[in-house]
């Protein structure tokens, strides 16, 4: 009979250490492939949240939402996931805010939007008032034209006739006797904010070198005064700068976002940066400026029966020589006096990217690099002045992109985000 084997203590206590480990390691896998399915499924549903979003944003743009209206978007099959947009304004842009839940899961964007045209804009649309466009110097137009029915003829001012082969390069289309419409909505939202009533926004006092950012998530904050200088401040988001008098901008001044409103807007020479500035009465823009997209300038004046309008009477709306506008240029009049100075300068050198509206006259040596659309033109030249005449004016629509999107109008475009806001 042979002895019992022994086995050492020590052995025995390697054994369950090896079993220990393996158990370990077991269950570290199971954890890992837990924890990565649970992530997993998780990183699903916030994309799926997120995509929803984008879904109610665009669920929202094709339905006709006023502002401060909150839509409740249909989910999308069983995702179980709430959507809702609510509309509101910036300036005379429209701001939409989509928030997308499931459980706990949230996520929300805030977009500025645009009417945008995928089948482009015409370079020009020219009120009918039953006289016919005169065209001299060196003017150009590159697209289509919505003219009179009375047409287009070539001119000459001060000697200088119609230099090209051809009136419009594109197709020439009949106006009517009114102007495509600015929304309602958008008219209203400018008056309102010429009424410069703080409406419950939080106000700060301008301060020298002010460095201020607020998010659109945050309150809007608004900076108040008589007549304010922005000099050396770096302002950037929901910020509104409202004077009573004027407001001064100067080259040492960063502006991004921010809506400037007063009576009297000045932006100085050499002024650089991107927002909207809405006066009701004038902006004047001074040389080598670049205001970047997407930028408005808008003027809306209420003018009384007799205004005086001689003849050396400043625009209303002015934009001086190497100065860059990329965005809208708005002028708007409730008046029907027939006015025989320009409410729109655009200098020789001058260019605008975008759109330019004007309900009155315009005179424009420069170039418009979109589309023009006006009551009248008007040119001054040697102390005279020539009514529904475009001199040395160039217009080209086929040079902006067809992914602009820009000011909202009436029955016309569809509506797109311009931008994403923060």
């Amino acid at each position: 009979m042979k002895a019992p084997i022994k086995i050492r203590a020590g052995a025995l206590q390697f054994v369950l250490f090896i079993g220990a480990i393996i158990a370990i390691l077991l269950f570290a896998f199971v954890l890992i492939s837990y924890t990565h399915s649970f992530f997993g499924k998780k990183t699903d549903l916030m994309v799926e949240v997120i995509q929803g979003t984008e879904y109610g944003l665009q669920y929202a743009y094709q339905k006709n939402m006023r502002a401060g209206e909150i839509l409740q978007v249909p989910a999308t099959e069983n995702s179980g996931i709430s959507i809702t947009v609510q509309k509101a304004y910036w300036g005379i842009f429209e701001k939409y805010v989509s928030l997308a839940e499931q459980g706990q899961q949230s996520f929300s964007k805030l977009a500025l939007s645009g009417n945008y045209y995928p089948e482009g804009l015409p370079a020009l649309y020219l009120k009918d008032k039953q006289r016919p466009l005169i065209i001299a110097g060196n003017s150009k137009i590159m697209g289509d034209a919505y003219l009179p029915q009375q047409g287009i003829r070539m001119g000459n001012i001060s000697g200088n006739s119609y230099r090209h082969s051809r009136l419009v390069y594109g197709r020439e289309k009949l106006s009517q006797a009114t102007m495509p419409k600015i929304p309602e909505e958008v008219t209203g939202q400018i008056n309102r904010l010429l009424r410069t009533n703080p409406d419950g926004a939080s106000a700060v006092s301008l301060r020298p070198k002010m460095t201020l950012k607020n998010s659109f998530t945050s309150p809007t904050i608004d900076i108040n005064g008589d007549i304010m200088e922005l000099e050396g401040v770096s302002l950037t988001g929901n910020i509104r700068i409202i004077a009573s008098h004027k407001i001064v901008v100067l080259p040492t001044a960063m502006l991004r976002d921010v809506l400037l409103i007063a009576p009297e807007i000045e932006i100085r020479d050499g002024v650089k940066g991107y927002f909207q500035a809405i006066a009701s009465k004038r902006i004047n823009v001074g040389r080598h400026c670049e205001l970047a997209y997407p930028s408005a300038l808008v003027v809306k004046e209420k003018r009384s029966k007799g205004t005086p309008q001689g003849r050396h009477r400043n625009a209303n709306l002015f934009i001086d020589d190497q100065t860059s506008v990329h965005g809208v240029v708005l002028y708007l009049d409730e008046s029907e006096e027939r006015t025989y100075t320009p409410q729109i300068k655009i200098s020789k050198n001058a260019l605008v990217r975008g759109q330019v509206y004007c309900t009155e006259n315009l005179e424009l040596p420069g170039t418009v690099l979109g589309s023009v659309t006006t009551d009248a033109f008007i040119a001054l030249a040697n102390g005279s002045i020539y009514q529904n005449h475009l001199y040395d004016g160039h217009l080209d629509s086929s040079r902006l992109p067809l992914t602009y999107v820009g000011l909202p109008m009436a029955s016309s475009g569809n509506k797109k985000t311009m931008k994403w806001l923060y």
